[in-house]
């Protein structure tokens, strides 16, 4: 009978251990290194597009293009489009457009 409280407690460390990452709110992140945080961060970054225009066309908003702020709930919002590509800043820093 030891077996099903030792499963139980085994699925539940796993359930901790697998959950999803967060960017540090208040900081501006390139989109590759929130993709790299956590791939929820695509759909997110897609979403915001979206909700920014109205149209969405991926050849000409495409999330690799933009500088993106990290949310305190840490979802993202557009802070500017990077004309010349995004530079990352190092960990605990704010990355910038080039």
């Amino acid at each position: 009978m030891k077996l099903l409280p030792t499963l139980v407690a085994g699925a539940l460390a796993l359930t901790t251990s697998v959950q999803a990452a967060n960017c540090n709110a208040g900081l501006n992140y390139c989109a590759n290194i929130l993709k790299s945080i956590d791939l929820k961060y695509i759909n997110l970054m897609t979403a915001a597009i979206a909700e920014k225009y109205t149209e969405f066309n991926s050849a000409i908003a495409h999330p690799m293009y933009y500088l993106w702020h990290c949310n305190a709930d840490g979802s993202v919002s557009i802070v500017e489009k990077c004309t010349w590509g995004c530079e990352d800043a190092g960990p605990g820093n704010s990355d910038y457009c080039s």
